[in-house]
């Protein structure tokens, strides 16, 4: 049995509010693979989206995640409500040649835009 490590600071997480813990979950977790979701409208807009909430489930059957987070205002954003449409989307693994373009994709742009048009 490996030696216990003493707590040196413990966090209320009550401290934080949404935003903030986001963040701190987010940057305490390193390195982490990006999900790069793209997705299609009912109107057939293309979507794509970086998600650093995102890892394996299980293998049996072969499970992944990945986290939506609704925008500041509460409402959802364009690729969870674009794989509710249809109930399909595609995870792609951002590679180092890719990476400009997935953070370029993380703008926010209204739902008819073509993001694999701006990337």
């Amino acid at each position: 049995m490996p030696p216990s490590i003493p707590a040196t600071h413990s966090l209320d997480v009550s401290d934080f509010n949404p935003s903030e813990m986001y963040f701190l979950l987010r940057d305490s977790i390193v390195p982490r693979p990006i999900a790069w979701v793209s997705t299609i409208s009912r109107t057939g807009a293309t979507n794509i989206a970086p998600f650093s909430f995102f890892t394996i489930i299980c293998e049996a059957p072969p499970t992944i995640c990945f986290a939506p987070v609704r925008k500041a205002d509460g409402t959802k954003k364009d690729t969870l409500r674009n794989i509710e449409a249809p109930g399909e989307f595609v995870v792609n693994v951002v590679g180092e040649e890719h990476v400009p373009a997935m953070s370029h994709s993380a703008a926010t742009v209204a739902p008819e835009v073509d993001e694999f048009e701006r990337i």
